[in-house]
């Protein structure tokens, strides 16, 4: 009987120590792939949120990817007035994973740095967001 009871409190516990430590605040609970593994993709921009208001993705905005790759490279293809404008840079996980600093390469000689907070870090789903001076902008992704 004992064996029984402290195999049902190993459960409960394991159960309530797996639901309480959420890393994103919109999930997943759990995953079998690493951050790594779930970020590694070819992305596009499906919704962009500015201040909580959804914004309507412009023909420009909509051919836009992102690819992060696991040896920390990422390429950030933009477009304007449907000219494509590669990008390339660096990323990397930061503050336990819950955040990305991309480093992107510029004309000039200082590159520039963003950090992005993760609130969804799933293998079709990455929600981002930034602060762009008074204004938070969240960017939700899914593969291409």
């Amino acid at each position: 009987m004992k064996k029984i009871n402290l195999t049902v409190m190993l459960i409960v516990a394991t159960l309530l120590f797996l639901t309480s430590c959420n890393k994103y605040e919109e999930g997943p609970s759990i995953s079998l792939r690493s951050k790594t593994e779930r970020l590694c993709n070819i992305w596009k921009p499906v919704k962009i949120l500015v201040n909580g208001s959804e914004t309507i993705l412009s023909a420009d905005q909509q051919k836009i990817t992102v690819e992060f790759q696991k040896d920390g490279d990422v390429f950030i293809t933009f477009y304007y007035l449907g000219i494509a404008v590669p990008q390339t840079g660096k990323w990397e996980f930061y503050d336990k994973s819950t955040k990305l600093i991309l480093t992107m390469n510029t004309d000039d000689s200082d590159p520039s740095k963003d950090t992005l907070t993760i609130l969804k870090l799933m293998e079709k789903e990455l929600w981002l967001e930034e602060k762009i001076d008074s204004d938070i902008m969240e960017i939700h992704l899914e593969p291409k």
